[in-house]
């Protein structure tokens, strides 16, 4: 029985190794995107982002399970055309997370909240309504986002959220912190802009997704 224990914990230690060796610090600079639409009642929303980088560091514990980098990405939204009243329109950004083999843990850098619903909802509010895109447990943290997944999952990392005041509306973040535990296989994080609008005849919705990033 202690030489399974030791073989088993030799396997793990290994493979936690081999992910460390891999790591280094290494900036990656990716293309922006951008995709429009038209309503059925007349309205023309556009999404998209640019200037996105992802910086790989070395992880500050020195871990090969965990994953660290700053991203910067701006996402943008612009309202034309003309329609029936608006009841609003929202701009939401964020990353998706994965790991192939287990994430016990995803933690960011700043103030966000999470709800359940699978793909977009937009919430009617006061006097604005809301969107979310997100996956998993409701949340709401601060100053970090965690959630706990199982292995081979994605989940979904909000970095922020506006509503549209005018004819187009910006989010940027610079470095952002984002750290990945408890992975021991292959990870990757992936950029998205969406935009939905909600009138008195439609609601619409439109995103963009960025390239796919190993970290």
């Amino acid at each position: 029985m202690k030489s399974k224990i030791v073989l088993s914990l030799a396997a793990v230690l290994g493979i936690i190794g081999s992910a460390g060796g891999e790591a280094g610090a290494e900036v990656v600079r990716l293309p922006g995107h951008e995709q429009s639409i038209t309503t059925p009642d007349g309205w023309n929303i556009t999404v998209g982002h640019r200037d996105e980088v992802v910086n790989r560091v070395v992880p500050l514990n020195g871990i090969g399970s965990t994953r660290e980098v700053f991203a910067t990405n701006q996402a943008f939204g612009e309202l034309g055309g003309s329609g029936t009243p608006l009841a609003g329109v929202v701009l939401k950004t964020g990353y998706h997370l994965g790991c192939a083999v287990n994430i016990t843990g995803v933690t960011l850098g700043a103030t966000v909240s999470a709800g359940i619903s699978p793909g977009i909802v937009i919430t009617p509010s006061i006097p604005m309504p809301t969107v979310g895109a997100n996956i998993g447990p409701s949340l709401s943290v601060a100053p970090s986002f965690s959630v706990a997944l199982a292995p081979g999952q994605v989940v979904d990392l909000p970095l922020g959220e506006k509503v549209l005041a005018g004819p187009e509306a910006f989010i940027t973040n610079r470095d952002a912190h984002v750290k990945i535990d408890g992975c021991v296989g292959h990870a990757s994080i992936r950029s998205y802009a969406i935009i939905a609008a909600k009138s008195a005849a439609a609601d619409d919705s439109v995103a963009v997704y960025g390239n796919p990033v190993t970290v």
